[in-house]
């Protein structure tokens, strides 16, 4: 063999080792699983947007409201779970203002345990579901991480109403909501906390006719109603 057909030969092996290195590269860069886009975000209309894939807490005398307006925006249906005392007021007719009754499914617990258990299995779900998740007290830091990771497993997004006082969490946001005496009916949404800087004050208003976005008054003029008369 001539010198110029050795030197031929060591290119081409040169050549062929290196298009063989190159995905070995690329998987170092990329590891299994990594998704190239960006994360989802669900509009709630005013320039409030909340992430998919995240659990968000909301407290407050209007947090059901608020979960209401995000459910209806996310489009899919929603697992709302609580305790029996927590989720037996609440009253369909005023539900179906903002959303589809047939797409809200109820999961009643009967410890804080079980009631955990439940909305870490409903966040890791494949579909994005919206899981409402009704806690009579407050999360521990440990608690909401697991909560965190099944909903970034899951995809969809999770909302925990908090009933206690807040304390160190991993949720992406944190928010204070309250309502307003004004007409028409308005609620002031404050985030207390966003990991990407959502931090911030709202005023968000109802018109008459537009509850929950779907162009229903099914109620009495500029109306809403969350709960059960029984439990008032």
């Amino acid at each position: 063999m001539g010198q110029a057909e050795r030197q031929q030969t060591e290119k081409s092996r040169a050549e062929t080792l290196a298009t063989k290195a190159q995905p070995a590269a690329l998987k170092t860069l990329l590891p299994p699983g990594a998704l190239l886009r960006r994360p989802q975000v669900l509009e709630l209309g005013g320039g409030v947007r909340l992430r998919k894939g995240r659990v968000h807490e909301v407290s407050g005398a209007s947090a059901d409201l608020f979960a209401m307006r995000a459910a209806a925006a996310h489009g899919q249906p929603v697992l709302w779970l609580g305790l029996y005392r927590d989720i037996v007021t609440l009253n369909p007719a005023g539900l179906q203002a903002w959303l589809e009754v047939e797409d809200l499914i109820l999961v009643e617990a009967v410890s804080r345990g079980e009631l955990l258990w439940a909305a870490d299995q409903a966040l890791r779900a494949s579909g994005g579901v919206c899981t409402i998740l009704d806690l009579p007290d407050t999360l521990s830091l440990k608690e909401s991480r697991r909560l965190q990771l099944a909903a970034e497993q899951g995809g969809g997004i999770g909302l925990v109403l908090l009933r206690g006082p807040a304390s160190t969490s991993a949720a992406q946001t944190r928010w204070d909501c309250q309502p307003c005496c004004s007409t028409p009916p308005s609620w002031d949404w404050v985030c207390l906390k966003g990991k990407n800087g959502e931090a911030g004050r709202w005023r968000m208003r109802c018109e008459e006719g537009q509850e929950g976005g779907r162009g229903k008054a099914q109620n009495a003029k500029n109306t809403l109603h969350l709960a059960a008369a029984a439990s008032a």
